[in-house]
């Protein structure tokens, strides 16, 4: 019997120049989508569909690579991000290890032996449309993020308006896009739970459509 498809996704293409309309005051640099702020936390993006919270996660893997902090994806059975579109960011493959788990126990095992080992600060955990995350893991996860100083960050398929993966995700924002030209982009995220502040800020930027989304 063949095996089944491979489902890939990628997220929107780097645009030759991005806005940061979304962003608060440097100030404010708390509340900004950035590696720098949310280093430390276990943070939830999610959509109803894949670009924005897919487009989200390539903006950090990318900064985290430039500023030598190695990454991690870790995905459930055969989904994963379409490679040529994260090459297009400027991301280095080779570089980023990928995990395939077969369930979402193996994922959360996964995750916490790369934030224990100390030596990612960005792990990215493709949780697809899981709703729920025990709270022991909540727990342990975010205990370790913390104490290593790394992101989590958790993507989900979820209808806007739902709740978090549970009550110990720092932040959980929101993802959606906006056509602005005809293969403009402006992709957005809009935090609905911020554990460090009040939440309602956003995050903008422009990007280029994908082949065969314009």
């Amino acid at each position: 019997m063949d095996a089944p498809a491979e489902k890939t996704r990628g997220p929107l293409a780097p645009a030759s120049v991005a806005g940061s309309g979304g962003l608060l005051p440097a100030a404010d640099a708390v509340r900004a989508w950035s590696l720098s702020s949310l280093a430390g936390h276990l943070v939830e993006m999610s959509d109803p569909g894949a670009a924005p919270s897919l487009t989200a996660a390539t903006s950090l893997i990318l900064e985290g690579q430039e500023r030598g902090e190695p990454t991690a994806w870790i995905g459930l059975g055969r989904s994963i991000f379409f490679p040529p579109d994260l090459a297009e960011w400027g991301i280095d493959l080779e570089a980023l290890p990928v995990i395939r788990a077969p369930g979402a126990d193996a994922a959360f095992g996964a995750a916490d032996q790369l934030l224990r080992s100390g030596a990612f600060g960005l792990v990215v955990l493709d949780l697809e449309d899981r709703t729920r995350m025990p709270l022991a893991v909540q727990s342990r996860l975010a205990a370790l993020a913390r104490e290593h100083h790394a992101l989590l960050l958790c993507l989900t398929r979820k209808r806007r308006g739902a709740p978090s993966l549970g009550p110990l995700v720092s932040l959980h924002g929101e993802g959606r896009t906006r056509r602005a030209a005809f293969n403009r982009f402006d992709w957005q995220i809009r935090i609905v739970k911020d554990r460090r502040g009040a939440p309602g800020w956003s995050h903008t930027e422009s990007c280029r459509g994908t082949d065969g989304l314009c």
